[in-house]
């Protein structure tokens, strides 16, 4: 995805009920859950080699 567009992805995500499980990664990814525990991960090609 476009680095441009990951941060509001992930802010999307969380205002339709998931939660952020770790930003430890980013800008590279970050991972998300919904309620049930699904992960999911929004990543771009930001701090990668």
């Amino acid at each position: 995805m476009p680095h441009d567009q990951a941060e509001a992805r992930v802010a999307a995500a969380i205002a339709a009920g998931g939660h952020l499980v770790t930003d430890q990664h980013a800008p590279a990814w970050w991972t998300l859950a919904d309620a049930e525990g699904n992960e999911a991960d929004v990543a771009t090609w930001m701090g990668r080699d």
